[in-house]
């Protein structure tokens, strides 16, 4: 009798702990999602990022969309010719995939370039003291990372 009592309470405390791990799985960050979700965030703060927060006009909206959309249609295009209604050239695929990896900063800062020249001066001085900020807060961030426990592990 004694047996089946302790049995029971250590197999109810076993099943509690297991229900209460996973009603904080949510809270302690461990969460796919969350950590998804923060990924996001840390990729914020690139050019493109700047500009929307810049306050753009209907017209310089519309050329930047014109301009994303018109970068967007030549990056499908290219990988779309490997493609034929009966068949695949692998070896077009692969030569067009190595090529996008070799163009792909050409391309990007292209995209930069037509659309700083729709942004007029004092947005054009706007993005500049946003992306200098940013600079700044990485700095202090990595400053902090680095100056926290200098004397751990040996490092000194």
């Amino acid at each position: 009798m004694k047996k089946r009592v302790l049995i029971s309470i250590a197999l109810a405390a076993v099943l509690a702990t297991g229900v209460y791990a996973k009603g904080n799985m949510d809270k302690s960050g461990c969460d796919y999602k969350k950590s998804h979700k923060m990924m996001k965030k840390a990729h914020r703060g690139g050019f493109m990022y700047f500009v929307y927060n810049l306050d753009l006009n209907d017209k310089q909206k519309n050329e930047i969309q014109e301009i994303k959309k018109e970068m967007m249609e030549k990056r499908f295009a290219k990988k779309q010719s490997a493609f034929t209604a009966t068949d695949f050239d692998k070896e077009k695929y692969i030569q067009l995939m190595k090529q996008k990896r070799e163009n792909m900063i050409e391309s990007k800062a292209q995209m930069i370039d037509k659309v700083y020249k729709v942004l007029n001066k004092d947005q054009k001085k706007q993005l500049k003291e946003m992306m200098d900020k940013r600079k700044e807060r990485f700095y202090s961030m990595m400053k902090k990372r680095v100056n926290f426990d200098k004397n751990c592990n040996g490092r000194g």
